[in-house]
Protein backbone atom coordinates (compact mmCIF):
# COMPACT_ATOMS: atom_id res chain seq x y z
CA UNK A 1 0.00 0.00 0.00
CA UNK A 2 1.71 3.31 -1.41
CA UNK A 3 -0.23 6.49 0.16
CA UNK A 4 -0.07 9.66 -1.43
CA UNK A 5 -2.06 12.90 0.31
CA UNK A 6 -2.93 16.01 -0.55
CA UNK A 7 -0.51 18.48 1.46
CA UNK A 8 -1.77 21.73 0.23
CA UNK A 9 -5.21 22.34 3.02
CA UNK A 10 -1.68 21.96 5.98
CA UNK A 11 -0.20 24.55 4.68
CA UNK A 12 -0.05 28.29 5.90
CA UNK A 13 -2.11 28.71 8.97
CA UNK A 14 -3.42 26.04 9.51
CA UNK A 15 -7.53 25.93 11.03
CA UNK A 16 -9.58 22.67 11.78
CA UNK A 17 -9.02 20.89 8.32
CA UNK A 18 -5.50 21.42 8.28
CA UNK A 19 -4.53 20.55 12.32
CA UNK A 20 -6.24 17.14 11.03
CA UNK A 21 -4.33 16.66 7.78
CA UNK A 22 -0.95 17.47 9.75
CA UNK A 23 -1.95 14.54 12.64
CA UNK A 24 -3.00 12.07 10.06
CA UNK A 25 0.36 12.28 7.98
CA UNK A 26 2.28 12.03 10.95
CA UNK A 27 0.06 9.19 12.23
CA UNK A 28 0.24 7.43 8.68
CA UNK A 29 3.91 8.08 8.89
CA UNK A 30 4.39 5.89 11.90
CA UNK A 31 2.55 3.17 10.67
CA UNK A 32 5.32 3.29 7.42
CA UNK A 33 7.87 3.34 10.33
CA UNK A 34 6.31 0.24 11.92
CA UNK A 35 5.44 -1.12 8.09
CA UNK A 36 2.10 -1.76 8.08
CA UNK A 37 2.03 0.78 4.69
CA UNK A 38 4.79 0.45 2.25
CA UNK A 39 5.08 4.61 1.22
CA UNK A 40 3.39 7.71 2.25
CA UNK A 41 4.11 11.00 0.13
CA UNK A 42 2.52 14.32 0.37
CA UNK A 43 2.23 16.27 -2.89
CA UNK A 44 3.02 20.04 -1.30
CA UNK A 45 1.15 22.32 -3.63
CA UNK A 46 4.47 21.45 -6.06
CA UNK A 47 6.16 18.05 -5.72
CA UNK A 48 5.46 14.53 -4.07
CA UNK A 49 8.46 14.59 -1.06
CA UNK A 50 8.16 11.42 1.82
CA UNK A 51 5.72 12.02 4.75
CA UNK A 52 8.46 12.65 7.46
CA UNK A 53 10.72 15.05 5.02
CA UNK A 54 7.07 16.82 4.75
CA UNK A 55 6.44 16.86 8.83
CA UNK A 56 10.00 18.20 9.63
CA UNK A 57 9.46 21.43 6.65
CA UNK A 58 5.98 21.94 8.63
CA UNK A 59 7.89 21.99 12.00
CA UNK A 60 10.62 23.87 10.68
CA UNK A 61 8.81 27.01 9.40
CA UNK A 62 5.87 29.22 11.69
CA UNK A 63 2.51 28.57 10.04
CA UNK A 64 2.44 31.71 7.45
CA UNK A 65 -1.37 33.39 6.56
CA UNK A 66 -0.45 37.26 6.36
CA UNK A 67 -1.89 36.81 2.77
CA UNK A 68 -5.40 35.52 3.89
CA UNK A 69 -7.12 38.91 3.34
CA UNK A 70 -5.98 39.04 -0.05
CA UNK A 71 -6.76 35.92 -0.73
CA UNK A 72 -10.14 36.81 0.03
CA UNK A 73 -10.33 39.20 -1.83
CA UNK A 74 -9.41 37.85 -5.08
CA UNK A 75 -12.06 35.37 -4.48
CA UNK A 76 -14.70 37.58 -4.24
CA UNK A 77 -13.53 39.50 -7.20
CA UNK A 78 -12.57 36.76 -9.37
CA UNK A 79 -15.05 33.67 -8.60
CA UNK A 80 -13.50 31.11 -10.65
CA UNK A 81 -9.91 31.42 -8.87
CA UNK A 82 -10.52 28.30 -7.20
CA UNK A 83 -11.23 26.29 -10.05
CA UNK A 84 -8.26 28.24 -11.91
CA UNK A 85 -6.08 27.04 -8.73
CA UNK A 86 -7.49 23.32 -8.70
CA UNK A 87 -6.67 23.31 -12.50
CA UNK A 88 -3.01 24.28 -11.68
CA UNK A 89 -2.51 21.77 -8.76
CA UNK A 90 -4.08 18.67 -10.94
CA UNK A 91 -1.32 19.51 -13.54
CA UNK A 92 1.44 19.92 -11.20
CA UNK A 93 0.79 16.75 -9.49
CA UNK A 94 -0.12 14.64 -12.71
CA UNK A 95 3.95 15.90 -13.27
CA UNK A 96 5.11 15.64 -9.65
CA UNK A 97 3.59 12.37 -8.94
CA UNK A 98 4.36 9.52 -11.01
CA UNK A 99 0.83 8.63 -10.71
CA UNK A 100 1.22 4.73 -11.56
CA UNK A 101 3.85 4.35 -8.42
CA UNK A 102 1.05 5.54 -5.76
CA UNK A 103 -1.94 3.24 -4.79
CA UNK A 104 -4.38 5.40 -3.47
CA UNK A 105 -4.77 9.42 -3.13
CA UNK A 106 -6.32 10.74 -0.23
CA UNK A 107 -7.92 14.27 -0.45
CA UNK A 108 -8.37 15.52 3.15
CA UNK A 109 -10.09 18.81 2.13
CA UNK A 110 -13.38 17.83 0.41
CA UNK A 111 -12.78 18.49 -3.21
CA UNK A 112 -10.41 16.58 -5.07
CA UNK A 113 -7.79 17.68 -7.71
CA UNK A 114 -7.40 14.51 -9.17
CA UNK A 115 -9.71 11.23 -10.08
CA UNK A 116 -7.21 8.93 -12.31
CA UNK A 117 -6.01 7.14 -8.92
CA UNK A 118 -8.06 5.11 -6.46
CA UNK A 119 -9.96 8.35 -4.61
CA UNK A 120 -10.55 8.44 -0.69
CA UNK A 121 -11.81 11.53 0.30
CA UNK A 122 -13.00 13.31 3.71
CA UNK A 123 -15.88 14.85 4.13
CA UNK A 124 -15.71 16.78 6.82
CA UNK A 125 -19.65 18.27 7.26
CA UNK A 126 -22.41 19.02 4.84
CA UNK A 127 -22.36 22.49 5.78
CA UNK A 128 -22.52 23.80 2.31
CA UNK A 129 -26.14 21.49 1.96
CA UNK A 130 -27.29 22.34 5.39
CA UNK A 131 -26.14 25.95 6.32
CA UNK A 132 -25.02 27.34 3.35
CA UNK A 133 -25.60 30.80 4.48
CA UNK A 134 -22.34 30.20 6.44
CA UNK A 135 -20.29 30.12 3.72
CA UNK A 136 -18.85 32.73 1.68
CA UNK A 137 -20.60 32.56 -1.62
CA UNK A 138 -17.35 31.80 -3.95
CA UNK A 139 -16.55 28.57 -1.79
CA UNK A 140 -20.27 27.80 -1.83
CA UNK A 141 -20.53 27.98 -5.39
CA UNK A 142 -17.22 25.70 -5.71
CA UNK A 143 -18.76 22.98 -3.58
CA UNK A 144 -21.84 22.78 -5.65
CA UNK A 145 -19.39 23.18 -8.42
CA UNK A 146 -17.26 20.39 -7.56
CA UNK A 147 -18.38 17.95 -4.85
CA UNK A 148 -21.06 15.64 -6.65
CA UNK A 149 -17.77 14.88 -9.01
CA UNK A 150 -15.28 14.21 -5.98
CA UNK A 151 -18.77 12.19 -4.21
CA UNK A 152 -18.82 9.93 -7.26
CA UNK A 153 -15.51 8.91 -8.08
CA UNK A 154 -14.39 8.49 -4.70
CA UNK A 155 -13.78 4.70 -4.01
CA UNK A 156 -13.80 5.36 0.19
CA UNK A 157 -15.67 8.56 1.50
CA UNK A 158 -13.92 9.07 5.44
CA UNK A 159 -16.52 11.21 7.41
CA UNK A 160 -15.07 12.70 11.08
CA UNK A 161 -18.47 11.20 12.74
CA UNK A 162 -21.45 9.37 12.49
CA UNK A 163 -23.49 12.63 12.37
CA UNK A 164 -21.85 13.57 9.43
CA UNK A 165 -22.16 10.48 8.31
CA UNK A 166 -25.83 10.31 8.74
CA UNK A 167 -26.16 13.76 7.07
CA UNK A 168 -24.16 12.98 4.20
CA UNK A 169 -26.16 9.77 3.32
CA UNK A 170 -29.34 11.59 4.34
CA UNK A 171 -28.38 14.93 1.83
CA UNK A 172 -26.87 12.62 -1.10
CA UNK A 173 -28.90 9.66 -1.53
CA UNK A 174 -26.71 8.84 -4.05
CA UNK A 175 -23.92 7.78 -2.43
CA UNK A 176 -23.29 3.87 -1.39
CA UNK A 177 -23.33 3.56 2.57
CA UNK A 178 -21.29 0.75 1.77
CA UNK A 179 -18.24 3.42 0.59
CA UNK A 180 -18.57 6.15 3.97
CA UNK A 181 -16.21 5.55 6.89
CA UNK A 182 -16.02 6.75 10.10
CA UNK A 183 -13.00 7.76 11.41
CA UNK A 184 -13.10 9.73 14.59
CA UNK A 185 -10.18 12.31 14.59
CA UNK A 186 -7.67 12.22 17.92
CA UNK A 187 -6.25 14.13 20.55
CA UNK A 188 -2.39 14.00 21.70
CA UNK A 189 -2.95 13.07 25.66
CA UNK A 190 -0.03 12.87 26.36
CA UNK A 191 1.02 16.50 24.43
CA UNK A 192 -2.18 18.19 25.74
CA UNK A 193 -1.14 17.10 29.39
CA UNK A 194 2.19 17.50 29.64
CA UNK A 195 3.13 19.64 32.93
CA UNK A 196 4.98 22.16 31.17
CA UNK A 197 2.03 23.97 29.37
CA UNK A 198 0.75 24.42 33.01
CA UNK A 199 4.55 25.47 33.61
CA UNK A 200 4.01 27.92 31.15
CA UNK A 201 0.83 29.84 31.68
CA UNK A 202 2.22 32.24 33.72
CA UNK A 203 4.39 33.31 31.09
CA UNK A 204 1.67 33.03 28.86
CA UNK A 205 -0.91 35.19 30.70
CA UNK A 206 2.54 37.96 30.93
CA UNK A 207 2.68 37.66 27.31
CA UNK A 208 -0.92 38.04 25.84
CA UNK A 209 -1.81 40.61 29.14
CA UNK A 210 -4.21 38.34 30.28
CA UNK A 211 -6.13 37.74 33.92
CA UNK A 212 -6.05 35.12 35.98
CA UNK A 213 -9.52 33.38 35.74
CA UNK A 214 -11.27 33.76 31.75
CA UNK A 215 -13.55 32.20 29.56
CA UNK A 216 -11.72 31.46 26.22
CA UNK A 217 -13.23 31.22 23.07
CA UNK A 218 -10.55 29.12 20.15
CA UNK A 219 -11.72 28.37 16.62
CA UNK A 220 -11.98 30.22 13.50
CA UNK A 221 -14.24 33.64 14.24
CA UNK A 222 -17.51 33.03 11.42
CA UNK A 223 -20.74 32.90 11.96
CA UNK A 224 -20.97 29.19 12.22
CA UNK A 225 -19.36 29.22 15.55
CA UNK A 226 -21.46 31.46 16.96
CA UNK A 227 -19.91 33.99 18.55
CA UNK A 228 -22.46 35.91 17.46
CA UNK A 229 -24.91 33.96 20.37
CA UNK A 230 -21.54 33.98 22.60
CA UNK A 231 -21.25 37.84 23.00
CA UNK A 232 -24.95 38.15 23.35
CA UNK A 233 -25.07 35.73 26.33
CA UNK A 234 -21.85 37.31 28.00
CA UNK A 235 -23.65 40.44 28.04
CA UNK A 236 -26.97 38.88 29.80
CA UNK A 237 -24.14 38.25 32.32
CA UNK A 238 -23.95 39.94 35.57
CA UNK A 239 -21.51 42.83 35.35
CA UNK A 240 -19.78 41.32 38.22
CA UNK A 241 -19.35 37.78 36.52
CA UNK A 242 -17.92 39.13 33.57
CA UNK A 243 -15.60 41.46 35.57
CA UNK A 244 -14.53 38.05 37.51
CA UNK A 245 -14.10 35.89 33.88
CA UNK A 246 -13.55 38.04 31.47
CA UNK A 247 -14.16 36.71 27.43
CA UNK A 248 -10.96 35.81 25.09
CA UNK A 249 -11.48 35.44 22.03
CA UNK A 250 -8.76 33.57 19.63
CA UNK A 251 -8.40 32.21 16.59
CA UNK A 252 -7.76 33.41 12.70
CA UNK A 253 -10.35 35.52 11.38
CA UNK A 254 -13.56 34.30 8.76
CA UNK A 255 -15.80 35.06 6.90
CA UNK A 256 -18.71 37.67 7.63
CA UNK A 257 -17.47 38.72 11.18
CA UNK A 258 -19.95 41.59 10.54
CA UNK A 259 -22.51 39.05 12.51
CA UNK A 260 -20.55 39.68 15.40
CA UNK A 261 -17.97 42.26 15.43
CA UNK A 262 -20.20 45.37 16.11
CA UNK A 263 -21.75 43.51 19.05
CA UNK A 264 -18.40 43.17 20.86
CA UNK A 265 -18.24 46.91 21.45
CA UNK A 266 -20.18 46.81 24.17
CA UNK A 267 -17.43 44.16 25.66
CA UNK A 268 -15.09 46.63 24.51
CA UNK A 269 -15.97 49.14 26.45
CA UNK A 270 -16.65 47.69 29.58
CA UNK A 271 -12.75 46.01 29.58
CA UNK A 272 -14.10 42.20 29.40
CA UNK A 273 -12.88 41.49 25.91
CA UNK A 274 -9.46 40.33 24.91
CA UNK A 275 -8.92 39.87 21.46
CA UNK A 276 -5.88 37.48 20.39
CA UNK A 277 -6.47 36.77 17.12
CA UNK A 278 -4.32 34.03 15.65
CA UNK A 279 -2.54 31.87 18.45
CA UNK A 280 0.67 29.55 17.22
CA UNK A 281 -0.29 25.96 18.50
CA UNK A 282 2.36 25.83 20.12
CA UNK A 283 0.87 28.12 22.61
CA UNK A 284 -2.60 26.41 22.34
CA UNK A 285 -2.39 23.91 25.31
CA UNK A 286 -1.19 26.46 27.97
CA UNK A 287 -3.94 29.11 26.82
CA UNK A 288 -6.37 25.92 27.09
CA UNK A 289 -5.01 25.37 30.33
CA UNK A 290 -4.62 28.84 31.65
CA UNK A 291 -8.64 29.55 31.15
CA UNK A 292 -11.00 28.84 33.58
CA UNK A 293 -13.79 27.80 31.11
CA UNK A 294 -13.48 26.80 27.38
CA UNK A 295 -16.26 27.72 25.28
CA UNK A 296 -18.23 26.53 22.26
CA UNK A 297 -21.58 27.25 21.16
CA UNK A 298 -21.09 26.17 17.45
CA UNK A 299 -24.05 25.85 15.67
CA UNK A 300 -23.07 23.17 12.95
CA UNK A 301 -19.80 20.84 13.76
CA UNK A 302 -18.25 18.06 11.58
CA UNK A 303 -16.60 16.98 14.77
CA UNK A 304 -15.33 19.61 17.25
CA UNK A 305 -11.32 19.39 17.91
CA UNK A 306 -10.77 22.88 19.67
CA UNK A 307 -13.63 21.60 22.75
CA UNK A 308 -11.79 18.16 23.24
CA UNK A 309 -8.49 18.91 22.86
CA UNK A 310 -9.84 21.73 25.93
CA UNK A 311 -11.29 18.53 27.84
CA UNK A 312 -7.42 17.24 27.44
CA UNK A 313 -6.30 20.02 28.83
CA UNK A 314 -8.35 19.79 32.32
CA UNK A 315 -10.20 22.58 31.31
CA UNK A 316 -14.43 22.48 31.74
CA UNK A 317 -16.21 22.75 28.54
CA UNK A 318 -19.27 24.94 27.91
CA UNK A 319 -20.48 23.10 24.20
CA UNK A 320 -23.27 23.47 22.00
CA UNK A 321 -26.00 20.72 22.25
CA UNK A 322 -26.17 19.91 18.57
CA UNK A 323 -25.06 18.43 15.57
CA UNK A 324 -21.51 16.25 16.04
CA UNK A 325 -20.64 17.41 19.62
CA UNK A 326 -22.54 15.62 21.90
CA UNK A 327 -21.66 12.59 20.17
CA UNK A 328 -17.64 13.44 20.51
CA UNK A 329 -17.67 15.08 23.89
CA UNK A 330 -20.09 12.64 26.32
CA UNK A 331 -20.47 13.17 29.47
CA UNK A 332 -17.45 15.63 29.44
CA UNK A 333 -19.54 19.39 28.97
CA UNK A 334 -21.89 20.74 30.17
CA UNK A 335 -24.57 21.31 26.98
CA UNK A 336 -26.48 24.57 26.08
CA UNK A 337 -28.57 25.08 23.11
CA UNK A 338 -26.64 27.60 20.88
CA UNK A 339 -29.92 29.49 19.71
CA UNK A 340 -30.72 30.23 23.07
CA UNK A 341 -28.18 33.35 24.49
CA UNK A 342 -30.07 33.10 27.85
CA UNK A 343 -29.28 29.66 27.77
CA UNK A 344 -25.77 30.15 26.61
CA UNK A 345 -25.55 32.71 29.28
CA UNK A 346 -27.06 30.49 32.24
CA UNK A 347 -24.58 27.62 31.46
CA UNK A 348 -21.83 30.03 31.84
CA UNK A 349 -22.27 31.56 35.16
CA UNK A 350 -23.11 28.18 36.33
CA UNK A 351 -20.01 26.87 34.91
CA UNK A 352 -18.35 30.43 36.77
CA UNK A 353 -19.79 30.00 40.12
CA UNK A 354 -19.82 25.86 40.46
CA UNK A 355 -16.07 24.58 41.34
CA UNK A 356 -17.02 21.67 42.21
CA UNK A 357 -18.99 21.12 38.57
CA UNK A 358 -15.71 22.41 36.89
CA UNK A 359 -13.50 20.19 38.49
CA UNK A 360 -15.99 17.20 37.54
CA UNK A 361 -16.11 18.21 33.96
CA UNK A 362 -12.21 19.10 34.19
CA UNK A 363 -11.91 14.85 35.33
CA UNK A 364 -14.27 13.73 32.71
CA UNK A 365 -13.06 15.63 30.05
CA UNK A 366 -9.42 13.93 30.24
CA UNK A 367 -11.08 10.48 30.30
CA UNK A 368 -13.13 11.50 27.25
CA UNK A 369 -10.18 12.86 25.60
CA UNK A 370 -8.54 9.48 25.98
CA UNK A 371 -10.48 7.76 24.01
CA UNK A 372 -9.40 9.44 20.83
CA UNK A 373 -6.36 8.85 19.03
CA UNK A 374 -4.69 9.68 15.88
CA UNK A 375 -2.85 5.77 15.89
CA UNK A 376 -6.31 4.37 16.06
CA UNK A 377 -8.30 7.56 13.12
CA UNK A 378 -4.97 6.29 11.27
CA UNK A 379 -5.81 2.75 11.30
CA UNK A 380 -9.00 2.87 10.56
CA UNK A 381 -8.05 5.51 7.18
CA UNK A 382 -6.25 2.60 6.25
CA UNK A 383 -8.83 0.21 6.15
CA UNK A 384 -10.80 3.01 4.04
CA UNK A 385 -7.30 3.09 1.48
CA UNK A 386 -7.72 -0.54 1.57
CA UNK A 387 -11.27 -0.96 0.49
CA UNK A 388 -10.32 1.79 -1.98
CA UNK A 389 -7.53 -0.09 -3.27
Amino acid sequence: MRVLVDGWPMLGRRTGVGQYGLRLVGALADLEARSQVEAVGVFDGRRVVPAGDFLKSIAAHSAGGGREGLKRIVRRLWPRCRDWADERRRRLLRRASGISQWTVFHEPNFVSPQFELPLVTTVHDMGYLRYPEFLPKDRLAWLRRRMAQTLSQSRSIITDSEFTRSELLQLCPQVDPGRVWVTHLGVDIEYFSDPLHLARRAELRSRFGLPRRFALYLGTLEPRKNLQGLVEAYGLLPPALQREYPLVLAGMPGWNQGYFRASLEMLRRRGVLFELGYVDSADVPALMKAASVFCFPSLYEGFGLPPLEAAACGTAVLSSNRASLPEVMGDAALYVDPASAADIAAGLARLFEDEPLRLRLAAAGQARAALFSWETCAQQTLAAYRAAA
